[in-house]
């Protein structure tokens, strides 16, 4: 019952950071001239329609049972690049910004860590597993969507500068992208990601 708990509780923290990854790239895009960003293709109403359950819930919940830190991403964010001031200095922007949410969260996870930590106040057996949990988890989550793969942040701020043949062989393997996440996470072919930033959180938690 208490691992159910713990894994319930991780799962939540992974969709609340995901969540908090799109809502930055939407307003980020309202920023920069693309106010309808949010209602293009989503409800901006229901916030759980921004979810991509593929990649926001299933494989956070297939790694959570195996014991390995969290990889996921949220729908790709259609932009009207006719609409940006600067349309691929923004759309860097708005790509660039759920990542740089999710490492200030885990940023902000951190200090709370460490400041309960000397506070004394870090007595509970719940804190001290969930909030690493939330620091490995959001830095590992904004890494993991810099990477060039669609649907990833990555691969959206890499379309920006693709021409002719790049951009035509990246359109052409565009629709398998998350079939490509899928395996890699896997066959464990991120740990060149995962290794490090668990060993970097833990050690600045005193781990």
């Amino acid at each position: 019952m208490k691992r159910i708990f713990i894994l319930g509780s991780n799962l939540a923290i992974a969709v609340f950071s995901l969540w908090v990854h799109d809502r930055v790239r939407v307003w980020m895009a309202g920023r920069c001239g693309d106010t309808e960003a949010a209602s293009r293709q989503r409800s901006a109403d229901n916030p759980f329609a921004r979810i991509d359950w593929i990649g926001s819930v299933l494989l956070p919940l297939y790694l959570l049972f195996r014991g390995l830190p969290i990889l996921g991403w949220v729908k790709p964010l259609e932009l009207d690049l006719e609409k940006l001031r600067h349309p691929r200095r923004d759309g860097l922007l708005i790509a660039a910004s759920g990542p740089v949410a999710n490492l200030l969260l885990a940023l902000a996870g951190i200090g709370a860590f460490l400041g309960l930590n000397a506070a004394g106040l870090l007595k509970s057996p719940f804190l001290l597993q969930v909030l690493p949990f939330f620091c490995l988890a959001n830095v590992c989550l904004g890494v993991f969507n810099l990477l060039p793969i669609p649907p990833l942040a990555g691969g959206v701020a890499a379309e920006l500068f693709l021409y002719d043949d790049a951009l035509s062989a990246y359109e052409d393997i565009k629709p398998f992208g998350f079939i490509l996440l899928l395996v890699g996470a896997f066959f464990n072919f991120f740990n060149f990601i995962t290794m490090p930033l668990t060993w970097l959180v833990n050690s600045l938690l005193g781990f």
